[in-house]
């Protein structure tokens, strides 16, 4: 993975574009929410921010295994990440929507920008032993298959987590926060998308959104690399991608 982002959004598509609405479901005879997915802008960073901290890290399978949100270093290490990720400003929230407006944050995808000259991490630098233990997973499924490769393309688009708050789930938003990528993509000149998926849920999901599977790490496999992720309900990593016909 890298830390270094030299891609920056184009002046041509600012920020503050909504990218779809969309109406959910009733639930306990409540009527349906209307919701929009728009940039992330700094005015809600922190907000989005601490949801992938408080749900996404809880949730996700390989940070309980390995006891990250027990590790405040680790934690810091992954936040700072996190930060310059959305730096980039292609973040995509998911907000219920009252007149037209943006209300309540409920779902956060980080999104970024991997160029293939991109400055590779300095892995020895990494803090947070959990943490590193997770980040080698991510190095390990990544270098199974080389996407700029596969897609005869010199940058993609990839993510470094989505969630969705457990009072807005069932209303079909993480799909629609895999589909707004696509428009996201034409605006930005791109051509793919990929990322590693390491849940189950998200899996089956990105397969629904019409992702392949491009390479395919065993946990059990990580042992070798001194990596015990006995436990995880999730049995492996996939590295899920597609490429778009515009």
């Amino acid at each position: 993975m890298s830390r270094v982002m030299p891609w920056e959004r184009p002046a041509s598509v600012p920020v503050g574009q909504v990218w779809s609405r969309f109406q959910g479901r009733e639930r306990d005879g409540k009527p349906a929410h209307m919701y929009q997915i728009r940039d992330m802008d700094d005015s809600m960073k922190k907000t989005c921010l601490d949801m992938m901290q408080e749900t996404f890290l809880r949730d996700e399978p390989l940070s309980t295994v390995l006891g990250i949100t027990q590790d405040p270093v680790s934690i810091a290490s992954i936040r700072a990440g996190w930060e310059s990720y959305v730096a980039q400003n292609v973040s995509l929230a998911c907000f219920t929507e009252v007149d037209g407006q943006p209300a309540e944050l409920v779902g956060f995808n980080i999104i970024l920008v991997k160029s293939l000259d991109d400055e590779e991490e300095d892995f020895d630098q990494v803090q947070g032993e959990p943490w590193k233990k997770l980040l080698k997973t991510l190095i390990i499924t990544e270098g199974l298959l080389n996407v700029f490769e596969h897609y005869n393309i010199d940058k993609y688009l990839t993510s470094s987590g989505l969630t969705v708050l457990p009072s807005h789930r069932g209303q079909n938003i993480g799909a629609k926060l895999f589909s707004a990528r696509e428009p996201l993509c034409k605006a930005l000149g791109l051509q793919a998308t990929a990322t590693v998926f390491t849940a189950t849920a998200s899996q089956v999901l990105a397969a629904k959104c019409g992702y392949e599977v491009l390479a395919e790490l065993k946990y059990s496999d990580m042992m070798a690399h001194g990596i015990d992720l006995t436990g995880c309900p999730t049995p492996t990593a996939k590295l899920m991608g597609t490429k778009f016909k515009f």
